[in-house]
């Protein structure tokens, strides 16, 4: 059994990829680059991540999804958002969610950029994939006039508008919708050491998960029991870990670096200096949790103390992971 444990893989560097596309459609020298991390899974197609590395000019056209929810981080540089008739730039640190039928268009403003992106129902990257391989072996069918538009198109969800980008209103990040700055939170709850902040909410994804952006002072520790039914996503905006995980030798993880760990695994991350994290892929019902937990912080904190019952409450929403 172990040694198919070893086979996953769970800490995946900024060079390991399943693929690195180029970005320039026709074929000629690469302006940018996808590359891409992990393959979407389960029923709503969730934790599809990739990212793009960008040079001031990159421009992705408006647009709209009709299905899929994209969130990204920015991870370098800076990009201009249109969306909803108003532009802001949005800046390192800062998070951008797409939901569908919500019309959008980036402009990058610096070189450097990279946008790492978390799919949920688009499969996105794959089709990005597939249209290279149609554009480097069948040049006469993706030389096709309607390839791009009926196939393509229809691959990413996609609808395409033929009209030009609206004009639109200057505003502060902190003033579109779209743009969840680094310091912006939905929701926010502290603890001895670690500040929880809700990014994207459940009623953004469709139900399928929350986005929370976790700081962790130094040496503090999170830990998940056996009986976590759904795979953890970290990315490590900055800092580093420590991760121990039942089966395993004990590994750092470092800035930029993904952590996904497989169901029913027990194990725990420490932080080597103060850290942030972005739990990228929470299924279980945390902001229900910590809502909850607030409640008996105030009302009966006592109960808090009690193992059983903290254990029965992570049951009840589904959430294993616990701040020691």
């Amino acid at each position: 059994m172990l040694h198919e444990l070893k086979d996953l893989r769970i800490h995946i560097r900024p060079d390991d990829v399943l693929a690195d596309v180029d970005e320039v459609a026709d074929g000629s020298e690469p302006d940018s680059r996808c590359l891409y991390y992990i393959a979407p899974y389960g029923h709503y197609l969730i934790n599809e991540v990739g990212e793009a590395n960008y040079f001031t000019g990159n421009r992705v056209p408006y647009h709209e999804h009709s299905t899929g929810y994209e969130t990204f981080l920015i991870d370098a540089g800076a990009v201009e958002v249109i969306s909803l008739s108003r532009k802001a730039v949005a800046r390192k640190g800062d998070i951008v969610h797409i939901p569908p039928f919500t019309p959008h268009s980036i402009h990058i403003v610096e070189d450097g950029t990279i946008w790492r992106a978390f799919h949920q129902g688009l499969q996105l990257i794959q089709s990005i994939i597939d249209e290279r391989r149609v554009r480097d072996l069948y040049p006469e069918v993706y030389n096709a006039p309607t390839f791009r538009q009926d196939v393509v198109a229809k691959q990413h969800s996609s609808m395409w508008f033929d009209y030009i980008v609206p004009e639109c209103e200057d505003v502060l990040a902190a003033d579109m919708e779209v743009i969840r700055p680094f310091d912006f939170a939905l929701a926010k709850f502290e603890h001895e050491g670690a500040e929880l902040r809700l990014k994207v909410g459940r009623w953004e994804t469709g139900g399928a998960k929350e986005v929370w952006q976790i700081l962790l002072k130094s040496g503090r520790t999170i830990s998940w029991l056996p009986d976590n039914i759904h795979p953890l996503l970290f990315d490590i905006y900055s800092g580093s870990v420590e991760v121990k995980l039942d089966g395993f030798e004990a590994f750092t993880a470092n800035t930029r670096d993904l952590l996904h760990i497989p169901s029913f695994l027990a194990g725990s991350i420490t932080t080597l200096e103060d850290t942030v994290l972005l739990d990228c892929g929470c299924q279980g019902y945390l902001m229900r949790l910590m809502d909850e937990l607030h409640t008996y912080k105030v009302r009966e904190p006592a109960k808090l103390a009690d193992p059983e019952f903290m254990r029965n409450l992570m049951k009840k929403y589904n959430y294993y992971v616990m701040f020691e």
